[in-house]
């Protein structure tokens, strides 16, 4: 999962605002922008994303906020509620979802962000929270291979299963499909939705890395950046941050 914070900060946000207010809130100008910062890389499931249209993943931006009538309609044209993901991300698993902590809370009538400020959703959106605070990386073997898992930053956030920050790193790992495979990579109602495929993906890419920095293996790490090209590759994802940041563990 990739930290988005810096969308703000960039040289050309301001310019894109300035044609989203020409464009009749077409918030597909915003594509270009955070595709920028996330190095072409979906945001929440770390694919890369590709030009085809309307494709698995192909890159959207996704209100975080749904602009529905019974959600939050004033929010429809705010930049700061738009995020870039794949069209998997967020046709079939996020849809229309924004759980909050206390239904009661929903803010249906705002006109601006800080109008939802007391909410306490249960989603973060990573233009504005790091998901570095949130997990670390699970690196597992399974009967079907390696998976690579998001769990929750064990120095961070509390293991109580009620408290609010738990909360918050379970619903997105569920909603999203990116955990809790290793307790069943079989097609039961509690992991129906868990991505192995994805997951797979990326354990095959970081395992030998994350392998050398356990072991503490100089020889293993001089190899692995020797090869530039590879590295720089990697370099490219956000799981990486969780890497050299040593929020993994190899079970």
């Amino acid at each position: 999962m990739i930290n988005m914070r810096e969308v703000f900060a960039h040289k050309d946000y301001t310019s894109t605002i300035e044609k989203f207010k020409l464009s009749n809130c077409s918030w597909s100008i915003f594509q270009e922008l955070h595709k920028d910062i996330s190095n072409n890389k979906c945001p929440i499931c770390e694919v890369e994303l590709d030009t085809k249209k309307n494709s698995l993943h192909s890159s959207t931006i996704d209100h975080f906020r749904p602009k529905a009538k019974d959600m939050y309609p004033g929010l429809k044209c705010e930049p700061r509620n738009y995020i870039l993901m794949c069209n998997l991300c967020n046709e079939r698993y996020k849809k229309s979802k924004f759980p909050l902590l206390d239904e009661s809370k929903r803010a249906i009538n705002a006109k601006k962000m800080d109008d939802v400020i007391d909410e306490e959703p249960l989603l973060f959106n990573p233009t504005e929270e790091d998901p570095l605070h949130f997990f670390e990386l699970a690196f597992r073997r399974t009967h079907q291979g390696g998976i690579l898992e998001l769990k929750r930053n064990s120095k961070t956030i509390p293991k109580d299963k009620n408290s609010y920050e738990y909360k918050r790193c379970k619903e997105m790992i569920e909603l999203f499909g990116l955990g809790y495979c290793h307790k069943d990579i079989h097609p039961t109602k509690e992991v129906k939705k868990c991505r192995v495929d994805i997951l797979t993906k990326h354990y095959s890419l970081f395992i030998d890395i994350v392998k050398a920095i356990n072991d503490n293996n100089k020889k293993s790490l001089a190899i692995i950046y020797k090869n530039k090209t590879h590295i720089d590759e990697l370099k490219k994802y956000g799981f990486y941050k969780f890497i050299i940041n040593k929020q993994f563990t190899i079970k």
